[in-house]
């Protein structure tokens, strides 16, 4: 059975992508619009992660916010809000607040009602997407 959880992390259990171009600079306006965001807000949306998926087995793994996971580490942000897809709830289960309904999922962002909760064939949370990836000052300021 798969079930998804929210759950705020301490910052070291969750992996994530450092992106080349966030952090070397060649997204230099957008890493400080993020930064200057989360320095003010802290973590306003959470991080979307999948636990106990194929590729990534028991890792907690960013799917969904690794620049926000970057930002994160340079302000010393030690707890991450995070929506977890946990793939094997039956045998590594993951305490935390089950969702199980689109509004549910939706109350903890804070994007325009557009964002669309994507299924499984079996009804199962896929993803959780904004129909277009907003720029930073959309979505955060």
């Amino acid at each position: 059975m798969i079930q998804t959880i929210y759950k705020e992390l301490p910052f070291e259990k969750i992996t994530y992508l450092e992106r080349a171009e966030f952090i070397n600079g060649e997204e230099q306006s957008f890493h400080n619009d993020l930064t200057a965001s989360m320095s003010k807000y802290g973590f306003r949306d959470p991080v979307y992660c999948y636990y106990n998926h194929r590729n990534w087995g028991d890792k907690i793994k960013v799917i969904v916010g690794n620049n926000r996971m970057v930002i994160a580490k340079e302000l010393n942000i030690s707890i991450v809000p995070a929506v977890i897809t946990n793939f094997k709830v039956n045998q590594f289960p993951l305490e935390g607040r089950v969702l199980k309904t689109d509004d549910e999922i939706k109350a903890l962002f804070h994007l325009p009602k557009q964002l669309q909760i994507r299924r499984d064939k079996n009804g199962d949370i896929d993803q959780v997407m904004a129909p277009h990836f907003p720029t930073v000052k959309q979505h955060y300021v």
